[in-house]
């Protein structure tokens, strides 16, 4: 009955003031914005110019409100890897923060080594490199809780090892993380970034054989992170741009994760005429993601500029367009 009464309400009000070129439905939403899901940015939108010297990290929190009118910024630790020591760095980001009135939500964190080009991850099979791993790991654990983030993404690409020789392994890693993590109230997410984490079975398996409050997914629209295998370029080298032979239904993927998600990753690269992601369907995937109730941040990410498609600005922008027109 009350809901109803709700629903009589809003068309009544949409009917009696006069815009009549809004149209009802556009109207009501401006008039009685969806709360439950808030939309983010993730600097990875904006890392080849980062990387190219033409903006500094500590100018994504302006860019964010002024440029974008978006309220939540989501991290990446790789251009913060040399100044994290440095607690006046730090101690910027979280003043810039405040300034532009932002929330900080997720930072997603590669191991990555400048010198040596290498990454670490905590289902490394070498047990050396996953307490490496785990270490490393906290540190920007600690960096996430300094920045106002609610969590850290982490990675578990791994490789010459079957599911179960994965799970275990990434089981006593997480479980150590999640111990660490959980004492400052930091979730651990989980992205589908390829390999055996691109297959949402064996993911949500994982998930819940461990049952942790602070465990969680981040399902990532794009294609390429629902591949399970590639083909290599030989015996010793992996392309991560390397043919697919082995590609997980994103749409199933993002379904079976989301009970679990703590963040929504919202991939985009091309668009039509119309405005639409020419690699994802976003009015399928967001119905999907309303279908389960999500409450949270749905971040872009908007990895276009970096194939000459749309540059930074129009990208983020078109992937906005878009999510809001179906939210």
């Amino acid at each position: 009955m009350i809901n109803s009464r709700r629903k009589f309400i809003r068309k009544a009000l949409a009917k009696s003031l006069l815009f009549p070129l809004l149209g009802e439905d556009l109207f009501l939403k401006s008039l009685f914005p969806d709360s439950d899901i808030k939309i983010a940015l993730q600097c990875v939108s904006l890392a080849n110019k980062i990387f190219s010297g033409k903006m500094s990290i500590l100018d994504f929190p302006k860019m964010v409100r002024e440029d974008f009118n978006i309220e939540a910024a989501e991290y990446w630790n790789v251009p913060l890897i040399e100044k994290r020591k440095d607690p006046n760095f730090i101690k910027e980001i979280i003043s810039k923060t405040n300034d532009y009135g932002l929330k900080n939500t997720i930072m997603l964190v590669d191991l990555y080594d400048i010198q040596t080009k290498k990454t670490k991850n905590i289902c490394d099979s070498d047990k050396k490199i996953r307490a490496q791993a785990i270490e490393e790991y906290k540190e920007w654990i600690d960096i996430a809780k300094n920045i106002g983030c609610d969590s850290i993404r982490v990675g578990l690409w791994s490789k010459s090892m079957n599911g179960g020789e994965v799970k275990k392994i990434s089981q006593e890693g997480l479980n150590k993380l999640l111990e660490y993590s959980s004492s400052i109230n930091i979730s651990i997410l989980i992205e589908n970034h390829g390999g055996l984490s691109a297959d949402g079975s064996w993911l949500v398996n994982l998930i819940k054989s461990i049952n942790h409050p602070y465990l969680g997914t981040l399902p990532d629209f794009g294609t390429s992170n629902f591949c399970i295998e590639r083909y290599p370029l030989s015996q010793n080298v992996f392309d991560y741009n390397g043919k697919c032979v082995n590609q997980y239904d994103k749409y199933k993927g993002v379904e079976q994760m989301l009970p679990f998600a703590k963040g929504i990753s919202a991939k985009s690269i091309n668009f039509d005429k119309n405005g639409e992601e020419l690699n994802t369907d976003f009015g399928r995937m967001i119905s999907l993601i309303k279908s389960y109730n999500f409450k949270g941040f749905m971040s872009i990410e908007y990895e276009g500029a970096f194939s000459g498609y749309l540059d930074n600005h129009d990208g983020i922008l078109a992937t906005k367009r878009l999510i809001e027109k179906y939210l």
